[in-house]
């Protein structure tokens, strides 16, 4: 008995020794709560236990030292390597690609290395010495009144003649490509197919003409006939084809010439002609196109001289260009020698025509065509059919002369030009009914009987013809809108030897401007050819001894309305 006494007691000792140094032991820094564990004693055998039995005493609880924050750690350091581990294959796996990336720039790089000369170069010679651009012209017209009379702007814009009122279409008059090339300084090229409408007859007659030569005693008569319309082309034995050329448009050159534009900078130092140039080819004559951009509206109405006879392009040689001083201009000249055909005709003469134009600039201008001008234009010529064996038996190879004098100011939101013509046959029948004309003048008789009018006409526009004209342009800006009011009045004298020409008329092209954006603009206008003088009859013996009387001598007015477009890039 004193033995299991003494037993136990050494058991709850050991119990308490137990306890007492779970309760002294320090918990981990940091470390969180831990679960506590019962634990029972037999007192019969002196075991320990953690759960309950039917002799056990109950001996306290215990917590085991750090078992959860063991297990954290465990399992933190287990996390911890494998992230280690990973931020390990991953610095690897990113070194790896950082040195492949390296050689695919430096590979890159080479092959850069190896283009860049070759697409420089294509940039040089192409992207910035190239310029492509385009100009297109269209319009709707209505004419309320159709006559005989010029056209009111190029590209063989033509109308049906008296009897035809009310007559309608729509068109595109002007289609231009325009292409630049400046491979270097010195020099630049440009390049300008043009679109017009074209106007034929085929090979096959339809109707002709006979005339007979009456023979010397003894000879025999001789007979020619003359093709005075067609229909078509014959092809072979059996075969037609039908005229399909009228109304079609076709390509032409319009302008192709060589710019030389350093001599005044490399060979002859000028400062005050720097910027002048030399031009060889198919090219804009001194008058017409300065003139078309000093008033601004070409698209609406051809300027005076371009209306009456003077085409806008020359095939020949030139020079032009600025005189300024401190960057101001003062004067600005186009002089040059060309053939006497425009672009569009055959050059037969042995002649060649000379033009110059000299503008000055009394208060100094900042542009080509800013502030004060004063301008004179002078053209002599010949007629381009004039071959070296026919200039001494050809009346229509006499010479021909055409003068302008201009006085201009150009504002910012205005501009007026006031401009006095003279011209020494320089306005033909063939100039006259470039709009509209009697089919008398292409050898087809007339049903209404114009033939004796037609051969007035040719008699009053004769060789010794003097020509006499009087025109004043301008436009003004509608402030604070994007619409421009725009004038033209012209008055002209064919024939100034007559005291009363019945060809003498004016013309005027009167319109409002609507500016859409800087690359497309449209306009309403209206325009007419007036013969002002009152009806009435030519007396005989006007034009020559010769001449019978002609009544109904004056033409009949045109008048027409215009919506026009104009798109440039």
């Amino acid at each position: 008995m004193r033995q299991t006494i003494r037993t136990v007691a050494l058991c709850m000792l050991v119990a308490a020794f137990t306890l007492s140094a779970v309760a002294i032991t320090p918990m981990p820094a940091g470390s969180e709560e831990v679960q506590a564990i019962t634990l029972y004693s037999d007192p019969t055998t002196g075991q320990v236990f953690t759960k309950r039995c039917r002799r056990c005493v109950r001996l306290g609880e215990y917590v085991p030292a750090g078992s959860t924050a063991e297990i954290e750690q465990k399992v933190h350091q287990q996390t911890q390597q494998q992230l280690d581990q990973q931020r390990a294959e991953m610095q690897a796996e990113m070194a790896q690609r950082q040195a492949q990336q390296q050689e695919w720039n430096a590979e890159m790089a080479k092959q850069v290395s190896t283009i860049q000369p070759f697409a420089q170069e294509f940039g040089d010679r192409w992207y910035k010495k190239i310029s492509i651009g385009t100009l297109v012209y269209a319009y709707w017209g209505d004419w309320t009144h159709t006559g005989f009379g010029p056209q009111f702007m190029d590209a063989n814009m033509q109308w049906p003649g008296p009897g035809n009122n009310s007559f309608n279409e729509f068109a595109i008059n002007r289609t231009y490509i325009d292409l630049k090339f400046t491979p270097i300084d010195d020099v630049s090229m440009r390049i300008t197919p043009d679109m017009y409408a074209i106007v034929n007859t085929g090979t096959t007659c339809t109707a002709s003409s006979t005339t007979t030569v009456t023979a010397p005693p003894g000879g025999h008569a001789t007979t020619s006939t003359k093709c005075t319309a067609s229909s078509g082309d014959k092809v072979g034995t059996n075969t037609g084809w039908a005229q399909t050329a009228d109304g079609n448009l076709g390509l032409r050159l319009k302008y192709a010439y060589l710019d030389y534009n350093t001599f005044f900078k490399k060979v002859l130092q000028f400062e005050p002609m720097r910027d002048d140039k030399f031009t060889f080819g198919q090219q804009q004559n001194p008058l017409v196109d300065w003139e078309e951009n000093l008033w601004g509206f070409r698209y609406t109405a051809l300027t005076p001289w371009n209306y009456l006879s003077l085409s806008s392009a020359q095939v020949g040689v030139s020079m032009k260009g600025p005189i300024k001083l401190n960057e101001t201009q003062y004067a600005d000249y186009d002089f040059g020698v060309y053939d006497d055909a425009s672009y569009h005709a055959l050059e037969q003469s042995a002649y060649k025509q000379f033009m110059g134009r000299l503008t000055i600039n009394p208060l100094g201008a900042q542009s080509r065509y800013d502030s004060l001008g004063l301008t004179a234009f002078y053209d002599y010529g010949y007629s381009q059919k004039c071959t070296p064996d026919e200039n001494s038996s050809n009346a229509t190879c006499g010479h021909l002369t055409r003068v302008a004098m201009l006085g201009s100011y150009t504002a910012q939101h205005w501009g007026f030009i006031g401009e006095w013509d003279y011209g020494h046959n320089a306005f033909s029948s063939s100039n006259l009914y470039s709009g509209s004309g009697p089919s008398d003048a292409i050898g087809i008789a007339s049903a209404d009987g114009f033939t004796a009018w037609n051969k007035r006409v040719g008699g009053i526009l004769n060789q010794q013809a003097i020509q006499q004209g009087w025109d004043f342009l301008g436009h003004v800006d509608i402030p604070h809108t994007p619409f421009t009011l725009f004038g033209l009045f012209q008055q002209f004298l064919p024939n100034t030897h007559i005291d009363k020409d019945p060809l003498d008329f004016q013309r005027y092209d009167l319109g409002v401007q609507w500016l859409i954006n800087r690359y497309l603009r449209v306009s309403l206008d209206s325009q007419a050819i007036q013969y002002y003088h009152n009806q009435f009859t030519m007396p005989a013996g006007e034009i020559s001894k010769k001449s019978v009387a002609l009544p109904f001598a004056v033409p009949r007015d045109t008048h027409a309305f215009f919506v026009h477009l104009e798109f440039r890039y």
